[in-house]
């Protein structure tokens, strides 16, 4: 288990550097301070209505927090040289990988579930009680989402060699997925259709997989699936004739868990192989 002495560090490196407190404050404010804001604003919002509306924070804060926490996990430590004196230890590289990985992943989920926490008391003290399963199941589905930007960043730490690159690598991935992701499926459309979609006429369904294949969009549509599992989600809707399966709620689950594998396992596989000396 030499993986879990290396989680155990990094997650204790984290604490003491105040990193932990700091995003755990970050998700506070963002979850319990907007639940309340909703509340004041919306005197009609009912509490699951509140809860319904984390989805929208959530996209801009989770990935920049996760991305923060963990792009220097593996980078800043080759850039330092520490990496040498924790690989002469009896860890082998994959136990660094999986350790860093555990170990960030644990402070945005200590955060994560501290935030939901606070942020079911703000529920309780507006409007008296909380529901509970479709906070929990909000919880459950935003942590899930931090781990997918966790495994993002480690897997891009784990291939690059300088802290610049990998702040390079964060912050382009960061606004890959919140600003230039809709040129990929407009692009290709535009390649394909020799035009730009008219949402009068309705979408190919492929090009609404594009999107659903952004993390962030993915999210948002588990997040619906289960807490209205019987309803539609927007790609549905948007549909020209009738949806395929890849546009359901649990298709958009499994490609989160693509997002939380795949990063981590290529940046593994050349981490395994890069000359260090």
């Amino acid at each position: 288990m030499s993986w879990a002495v290396v989680a155990r560090k990094d997650f204790e490196d984290a604490a003491r550097s105040k990193m932990l407190w700091a995003i755990t404050a970050l998700f506070v404010l963002a979850t319990a301070g907007g639940m309340y804001a909703v509340s004041m604003v919306n005197d009609n919002y009912t509490a699951k209505q509140t809860v319904g509306f984390l989805s929208s924070p959530a996209t801009l804060i989770v990935p920049l927090a996760a991305l923060v926490v963990a792009y220097l996990a593996i980078a800043g430590e080759r850039e330092s040289g520490s990496i040498k004196l924790l690989l002469g230890l009896p860890h082998t590289r994959r136990d660094v990988v999986l350790g860093k990985l555990i170990g960030r992943s644990a402070v945005v989920g200590v955060a994560t579930i501290i935030a939901f926490v606070a942020g079911a008391i703000v529920l309780l003290v507006r409007y008296g009680s909380f529901p509970v399963t479709e906070l929990l199941v909000q919880g459950i589905v935003t942590l899930l989402f931090g781990l997918v930007f966790v495994g993002i960043a480690i897997g891009f730490s784990s291939m690059t060699a300088t802290r610049s690159r990998a702040m390079a690598g964060a912050i382009g991935l960061y606004f890959l997925f919140q600003l230039g992701w809709s040129i990929i499926p407009m692009g290709a459309y535009y390649l394909l259709e020799g035009g730009i979609p008219n949402p009068m006429d309705g979408f190919p369904p492929w090009y609404l997989l594009l999107q659903i294949l952004n993390p962030a969009n993915a999210y948002v549509v588990v997040a619906n699936f289960l807490t209205n599992p019987g309803g539609q989600n927007m790609y549905q809707s948007l549909v020209t004739g009738d949806a395929p399966f890849y546009l359901e709620g649990w298709f958009a689950l499994v490609i989160l868990f693509v997002w939380l594998l795949l990063p981590v396992s290529l940046g593994y596989l050349r981490f395994r192989s890069v000359d260090l000396s």
